[in-house]
């Protein structure tokens, strides 16, 4: 298959086929890399129905029991920004992975394995080599973006490979945020050293994920792919009190009650025992 391609249209054997809004179109050169994201939520459903919102679907959806496919790999993702004039980045020949779960939290086991064989197979289909151009994703610090990611456009470009989000040029978020160990494990082979003493640190379950949030203020924006954050609500506005009616003249009830009563005082007959006798001279 030539460089970047489209005669190879490819779906995953042991992937769950799931479209929902389709391709970006053809390649247009680069060589084949693969795109590592997190979906910034909880749920791959939650990740669905963000993609579909937004039209920012990926090549593949990952969780700890499943992988969907959305789009042929043959064929460009939309999970990435991509500026007016600058480099390729969705139609640049990378296949796309969105991750369940968030940047600053750590992966599942069973999680990495899927994201692991999926890599395999990838790498397999597409002639992917195993190395990271841009080095690996840096993982959160103190559960926030690590910052100075290398977001390196000649790499990006001209090598083939395996990037984090947060290492592609045009882009600005920082997942995947996964840690060396993490990295390490997904660049085994599926007979090597999957027993290390290193790997008995990744997490078996994750307990607090369903409760926690996205760290990415701006992962609504276009270049996100997902959406999942709890929305803020905004506080309800204070209600002014109610402003007393005004009467015909201008004057509130109370004045206008008493403005009545004076006039009432004044158009009552005077009484006699009120009348005062003119003095004698």
């Amino acid at each position: 298959m030539e460089k970047g391609g489209t005669d190879l249209m490819a779906r995953c054997p042991f992937a769950v086929w799931k479209k929902i809004s389709g391709s970006s179109g053809t390649y247009l050169g680069g060589p084949f890399k693969i795109v590592h994201h997190t979906t910034e939520g909880s749920t791959a459903q939650g990740a669905f129905d963000a993609f579909q919102a937004h039209g920012s679907d990926p090549h593949f959806t990952v969780d700890a029991t499943k992988i969907y496919q959305h789009i042929d790999t043959g064929e460009a993702a939309r999970a990435l920004k991509n500026l007016t004039g600058g480099v390729q980045t969705n139609r640049d020949s990378a296949v796309q992975i969105e991750v369940v779960g968030f940047a600053h939290r750590a992966k599942t086991r069973a999680t990495l394995e899927n994201v692991r064989k999926l890599c395999r197979w990838i790498e397999s289909t597409h002639g992917v080599p195993k190395v990271w151009p841009n080095g690996p994703p840096k993982p959160a610090v103190n559960g926030h973006d690590p910052g100075n990611h290398n977001r390196n456009a000649t790499n990006w470009d001209t090598k083939g490979g395996h990037y984090g989000h947060s290492n592609v040029p045009e882009n600005t978020h920082w997942d995947p945020g996964y840690t060396k160990t993490e990295v390490d494990f997904l660049m085994l082979e599926s007979t090597e050293g999957l027993e290390s003493a290193e790997f008995s640190a990744i997490i078996l379950e994750d307990p607090g994920l369903k409760s926690d949030h996205s760290r990415m203020p701006d992962h609504a924006d276009p270049e996100g792919a997902s959406m999942e954050m709890p929305s803020k609500t905004k506080p309800a506005a204070k209600k002014k009190p109610a402003s007393r009616k005004k009467s015909a003249d201008g004057r509130g009830k109370i004045g206008a009650a008493k403005a009545q009563k004076v006039a009432a005082s004044k158009d009552r007959p005077t009484r006699k025992a009120d009348q005062k006798s003119p003095k004698k001279t």
